[in-house]
C-alpha cells in the first residue's frame, strides 16, 4: 500500500511537470503575441504618427507638391541616395539635430529596435556627430515604412 501510494505521488508530479511545461509553451506564445502586436501598437503609437506626419509635411514641403506618386518616388530616391535626395529641413546637421530634439522619444525607440545602438560606431568624432548619424538612420527607418 505504501508503493501504491508513492507510485501515486509520483504520477501526480509527473501530471504537475506536464502542466507547468504546458504552461510555460503556452505563456511564451502568448508573450510572442503580445511582444509582436506591441511592435504593431508602437507604429500607431502617437509619437510615431506625430514624426511620420512631421517628415511628410517636410518632404511635401520639399517638393512643393502633394501628389502621391511624386511623394512616393522622392522616398524612393531618397531612401537610395539621401545626399541627391534632400528634404528641406533636414539638410544641415543643425537641422537634422533639432528634428532630434523635437521627436528624440521616438527617434530612440526607432533606433533601438533597429538595434542602432548595438553596432560599434565607426568614423564618429563625437557624440553630436553620433546623434545626427543616428537620426538619419532613424528618419530612412520611417520612410520606408510610409
Amino acid at each position: 500500500m505504501v508503493e501504491y501510494g508513492m507510485m501515486g505521488y509520483l504520477m501526480e508530479i509527473g501530471e504537475l511537470k506536464k502542466n507547468i511545461y504546458r504552461s510555460m509553451t503556452i505563456k511564451n506564445y502568448t508573450q510572442y503575441l503580445v511582444e509582436s502586436s506591441e511592435y504593431e501598437d508602437y507604429q500607431n503609437a502617437p509619437e510615431y504618427k506625430e514624426i511620420s506626419n512631421d517628415l511628410q509635411k517636410m518632404i511635401k514641403k520639399s517638393l512643393k507638391t502633394s501628389d502621391f506618386q511624386t511623394k512616393k518616388d522622392f522616398i524612393k530616391a531618397y531612401l537610395i541616395d539621401p545626399e541627391k535626395n534632400q528634404i528641406e529641413g533636414l539638410i544641415n546637421d543643425s537641422d537634422v539635430y533639432e528634428f532630434y530634439l523635437r521627436h528624440r522619444g521616438a527617434i530612440d525607440e526607432i533606433l533601438s529596435d533597429i538595434k542602432f545602438y548595438e553596432e560599434a560606431p565607426l568614423e564618429i568624432s563625437g557624440l553630436y556627430d553620433y546623434t545626427i548619424v543616428g537620426t538619419k538612420r532613424a528618419i530612412k527607418s520611417i520612410l520606408s515604412n510610409i
